[in-house]
């Protein structure tokens, strides 16, 4: 008897551990947005440059899911972090949002505008951004009257108050984009440090090691929601080779692939949770060692 008591025991606490996971996966998880923080330390990073911040997030998928209250709860987290600078990584609206309403439309550009960034907001397009020219357009119309300036195969130099700066690199994304890494990169230095970001992962294959430092994409919610065999989502295009996380490229330089903060297919998150990235840059002086001597 007293053994049959301890399986009905475990059983119970296993349903309930069971009951609970779901609940948070599919009631709390995709609204709750935590904050990943992460160092990017160097040498190449001017003094100038140091402690600056840079807030990435990626994968809005709004007009589904995300509706109105949730984004406002990420505008909230976002400027509550005081980033100096703001990066979207691409996809406004999700696959299988409802059309696009005037209402709709302006609850975007509300959101994203009151985004503050005092070195500047940027951002690049997703592939569902570029389904058609048409969705093209009210993407970056969106975008500009946020106040986001659109990374189209080009790079910018970002600084704070000075002369030295960092490279910002925006890549097309390889799906429904027109990805032209030679023309993006034409004016970056080697001896700078250039963080690149692109909607898509995969395309980190396709920069040149001896300039890029550090590599920011999206695209493939990390999975969404993951388990031991699989997970929910596995876009086709633009994300098989690098899924989720850190991953070292010719260990050259880091991808790394933020969860996003949308949800696509079921509102679900699971061990792959909304985030938003807080990068912290911090200067490195030179040791003798790293000094060359002629």
């Amino acid at each position: 008897m007293k053994i049959v008591i301890r399986i009905l025991l475990v059983l119970a606490l296993i349903l309930g551990i069971t009951g609970a996971l779901a609940y948070d996966a599919f009631y709390s998880a995709p609204t709750r947005f935590t904050v990943r923080y992460e160092t990017l330390a160097s040498t190449a990073i001017p003094e100038q440059m140091d402690d600056i911040s840079i807030l990435f997030f990626s994968d809005l998928d709004y007009n589904r899911f995300m509706k109105e209250e949730r984004f406002a709860k990420l505008i909230r987290v976002i400027n509550g972090l005081s980033p100096d600078v703001v990066i979207f990584g691409g996809d406004i609206f999700d696959q299988d949002a409802q059309p696009v309403t005037e209402e709709v439309y302006n609850q975007v550009v509300s959101g994203l505008k009151s985004i503050q960034a005092p070195l500047g907001k940027f951002a690049v397009l997703g592939d569902l951004d570029e389904v058609n020219l048409v969705t093209k357009n009210q993407s970056k119309n969106i975008l500009y009257e946020a106040d986001f300036e659109v990374l189209e195969n080009q790079s910018i130099s970002l600084r704070n108050e000075g002369s030295q700066a960092i490279y910002l690199v925006g890549l097309d994304n390889e799906i429904t984009g027109y990805l032209n890494v030679s023309q993006a990169y034409q004016n970056v230095s080697r001896a700078g440090y250039t963080i690149t970001v692109c909607h898509t992962p995969d395309t980190a294959d396709d920069v040149p090691t001896d300039t890029t430092k550090y590599f920011l994409a999206g695209h493939s919610h990390g999975g969404q929601a993951n388990w031991y065999f699989g997970s929910l989502y596995l876009p086709e295009k633009g994300a098989s080779n690098y899924l989720l996380g850190k991953h070292r490229i010719d260990e050259a330089f880091t991808l790394d692939i933020t969860n996003g903060v949308g949800t696509t297919i079921k509102d679900v998150r699971f061990l792959a949770n909304a985030e938003v990235v807080l990068y912290r840059l911090v200067h490195q002086e030179e040791t003798i060692e790293d000094t060359p001597t002629y």
